[in-house]
């Protein structure tokens, strides 16, 4: 069974994205923010990483660049969830390299789809 970190601040949402993942076969663990979900990095390595975009104190792509740091953990897929859908925030994910993107608006089936193709 794959191994996914959700990583959100907003846990309702948390709540909503883990139960699908649960429901469609996948273990999940849940960090609350960037800190929180490096501190978790230091001791497990998920199969894949769903980081919301916008989050207090380290944001998404902060939390991205910071465990891209260690080796050990730059084969890890990532994607980015956003509610955002401004083109500077979609440039700036991008940008960081090999991560996929989707909105926290296309719900389920297309969430379901994007973790599916990568794992």
């Amino acid at each position: 069974m794959s191994l996914i970190l959700l990583v959100d601040d907003d846990t309702d949402m948390m709540k909503l994205t883990a139960n699908w993942l649960k429901r469609a076969g996948y273990e999940v663990e849940t960090a609350v923010s960037g800190r929180e979900a490096l501190d978790f990095l230091q001791h497990t390595k998920p199969s894949l990483i769903l980081l919301d975009y916008a989050m207090p104190g380290l944001s998404g792509p902060e939390t991205y660049l910071e465990f891209q740091k260690d080796p050990s953990r730059k084969d890890i897929p990532v994607l980015f969830r956003t509610g955002m859908e401004e083109a500077d925030a979609m440039d700036e994910i991008r940008a960081l390299g090999p991560v996929r993107v989707v909105s926290k608006a296309d719900g389920k089936k297309q969430l379901l789809q994007a973790v599916g193709m990568l794992l």
